[in-house]
């Protein structure tokens, strides 16, 4: 199959794709009235601190997304600032999976990453998409602990 033509396009203020692509990824409840609210409040909020892309067929529908959470690290006497990013949030509409869609959309955020002279990029992949995170150059970090709080 031939991979189909997309555009990966930066998601700005508006982000109607970002909530299609969340009703198509997740079973949004007709009952849950309040989700497009929600959902447009928690990205005014905090699109200063993300970075998400969408992919666009040419008929402008969105089939894919990436998300990347930017923090800031404390600096230290001798150590300067840096800056870092968790990638989210990487899906895919389930007809354009496996095309090089996902791997176009992470390679476009590593990029972005480089270019604004971030020093890491961490993820936490599912198990279909570590394939598509080795293949970009990701390793497994044994350097980092969690804990859940809920």
């Amino acid at each position: 199959m031939r991979a189909p033509s997309v555009t990966i396009t930066e998601v700005g203020s508006n982000a109607r794709d970002l909530l299609a692509l969340r009703y198509e990824w997740h079973d949004v409840s007709a009952t849950d009235t309040q989700f497009d609210e929600r959902f447009h409040e928690w990205w005014r909020s905090e699109r200063h601190h993300r970075r998400a892309t969408v992919a666009l067929t040419s008929e402008e529908r969105p089939v894919g997304m990436a998300n990347a959470l930017i923090y800031s690290r404390m600096p230290s006497p001798g150590r300067p600032p840096a800056r870092r990013v968790h990638a989210a949030n990487v899906f895919l509409s389930p007809e354009f999976r496996r095309q090089g869609i996902a791997s176009a959309l992470m390679s476009e955020r590593v990029e972005h990453a480089r270019a604004e002279g971030m020093v890491r990029v961490v993820l936490a992949p599912s198990e279909m998409s570590k394939p598509l995170y080795r293949f970009l150059g990701f390793r497994v970090a044994d350097d980092l602990m969690r804990l859940d709080l809920t």
